[in-house]
């Protein structure tokens, strides 16, 4: 796949593209992933290639696409959150399936998004092909283990340790912290190290500096996490602005 020149959101769990399409090979990972053309349509390969306006693909299952020519919108999602496991239950119902008509109500992203904007988006897409988000407002107790998981990151943020700080059982932090920031601890570490990697790419690192800043034993780890979780490369995931 070429390096990517459109616009980047990078949120707990969530990873949104929107620019220009263009080729992947076929690969396969942990992520659900809806493609979606804007302005066109799109080859999706499972088994077969397939024409689609839009596609959803579960975790863990080997797929290609070309987009070639069109402006699409790429959401990878965590499995392991509860949007991302209602997600792929979705999308295990027609893999590689055409999910056009369901986005039309949605309206297509704008690349000048903010932040806010584009988790709203998501959000909504999600929704509208019946995984939506359904997360309660973050608690004490949820706020604080995330303050302790930023201030850690430079080391090994741990559940015993946060628990401990937090005055609350491994067991209850696990349910609360799961529940309302829609994620598992362990995974919302790793989506935190991901997200200050690519932040330190942008601010003009080189992947080693990035790697090390995030909490990665190295670049290697860094590139292989990437990749096992979205089949991107860490350079792909920090697109070049046009």
């Amino acid at each position: 796949m070429r390096a990517w020149t459109g616009r980047l959101f990078v949120d707990t769990g969530t990873i949104l593209f929107v620019g220009p399409g263009g080729a992947a090979d076929r690969h396969r990972h942990h992520a659900v992933q809806l493609v979606w053309a804007l302005d066109g349509a799109l080859t999706v390969t499972l088994d077969a290639p397939r024409r689609r306006r839009a596609a959803l693909i579960p975790a863990n299952v080997a797929h290609g696409f070309d987009a070639t020519g069109a402006r699409i919108a790429l959401l990878l999602v965590d499995p392991h959150g509860a949007r991302g496991v209602a997600l792929d239950r979705r999308a295990r119902t027609d893999p590689g399936g055409e999910v056009g008509d369901a986005l039309a109500p949605v309206g297509v992203p704008a690349s000048a998004m903010t932040p806010a904007e584009a988790t709203r988006w998501c959000d909504a897409a999600t929704a509208a092909l019946d995984a939506p988000p359904a997360r309660p407002a973050l608690s004490s107790t949820s706020r604080r283990a995330i303050a302790y998981v930023e201030a850690a990151l430079d080391g090994t943020p741990r559940l015993t340790e946060a628990a401990r700080r937090l005055g609350v059982s491994p067991s209850r932090l696990t349910h609360v912290f799961s529940r309302e920031v829609g994620i598992p601890f362990r995974r919302f570490v790793l989506w935190t190290r991901l997200q200050r990697a690519v932040a330190a790419v942008r601010g003009g690192a080189d992947l080693t500096t990035a790697a090390a800043a995030a909490g990665f034993s190295d670049s290697a780890h860094l590139s292989r996490t990437c990749r096992a979780m979205f089949g991107l490369s860490p350079s792909q995931l920090v697109p070049t602005p046009r």
